[in-house]
């Protein structure tokens, strides 16, 4: 089976490639970044077709996205530019190529919930630039694909090859410089759905596998406190002894409170999630010391 990429030098699209090519699937990706084996900007239409045509691929996951929320907030002409219309782009693609698509959304297409944990059936009422670029995204997948296509609505994704700003890669790299005590952006309150990449990973396996579609969460199915994550990655790294302090307020575009549900009918079928938090952290921090470790060597 031969899979196309797109965004395959973010973090779930290295580890996606390295998953799907163990599996023994023919993997090509495309990414905007020169290091990418095809180096795309998907809002090219005409160098993106070239890259169809060459691949041919069976199935496309599109990954590709600006998918930091404070940068959609500053930058949302940029942010509506690639996450709208270069997702427009490989879906007429898609399409043309009759190729099953498999598209990245997010958990930020709820808004703040109003049902905990949030089932897939939840209105969609983004209150931040880059959920509402994720629910035109899937708006766009469903008229134009029809059929053949899952959406994963993907809820907080940590592991290995996480370079992003995010909180655990962060919060490891702030308890590794041996900052202390250790400041910490938002209040701490807010609570999160933290789901391993490989966990991730077997869910897009799943996708392309069978012929399935509709719209998913992609979530552990539980939640914890930023503070006591904070905590449980500094027990885990032998530091019990740290102090986090919060800046004590919400960070523009934060939602309180992401948990989803994985019942059945709000996860895709023939999946679960294998890592609790705890060992997908482990993995994670460990990963993170080797890295570190080599960078200053």
């Amino acid at each position: 089976m031969r899979v196309l990429i797109t965004g395959g030098e973010g973090f779930i699209g290295k580890n996606l490639k390295i998953f799907l090519k163990r599996k023994g699937l023919e993997v090509y990706s495309i990414d905007i970044n020169s290091n990418s084996e095809y180096r795309v900007d998907i809002r090219d239409y005409n160098k993106l077709e070239e890259i169809f045509h060459k691949v041919k691929p069976e199935v496309t996951i599109h990954l590709a996205a600006i998918a930091s929320v404070p940068q959609c907030e500053s930058e949302p002409r940029k942010c509506f530019d690639v996450n709208i219309y270069g997702t427009f782009n490989v879906v007429r693609l898609s399409k043309k190529y009759n190729t099953r698509l498999i598209f990245a959304s997010s958990a930020a297409v709820y808004g703040i919930p109003q049902i905990i944990p949030t089932p897939v059936t939840h209105p969609l009422n983004p209150n931040n630039v880059y959920g509402f670029t994720k629910m035109l995204g899937e708006t766009i997948v469903k008229s134009i694909m029809k059929e053949n296509y899952v959406i994963f609505r993907i809820f907080n994704a940590y592991g290995e090859q996480c370079y992003r700003s995010y909180v655990i890669p962060d919060t490891i790299r702030k308890i590794l410089s041996e900052l202390n005590p250790v400041p910490m952006k938002g209040t701490g309150n807010e609570e999160r759905d933290f789901i391993y990449i490989e966990d991730v990973c077997e869910a897009f396996y799943v996708a392309l596998k069978t012929d399935i579609v509709g719209t998913f969460n992609l979530g552990s199915g539980t939640r914890i406190k930023i503070k006591d994550l904070a905590k449980l990655i500094a027990e885990i790294m032998g530091r019990k002894d740290l102090e986090f302090v919060f800046e004590g307020r919400p960070r523009i575009g934060d939602i309180p409170i992401l948990h989803a549900d994985i019942s059945k009918g709000n996860s895709i079928p023939g999946w679960r999630p294998k890592a609790d938090l705890k060992t997908g952290l482990k993995k994670t921090i460990k990963w993170f010391i080797t890295y570190y470790t080599n960078s200053k060597s």
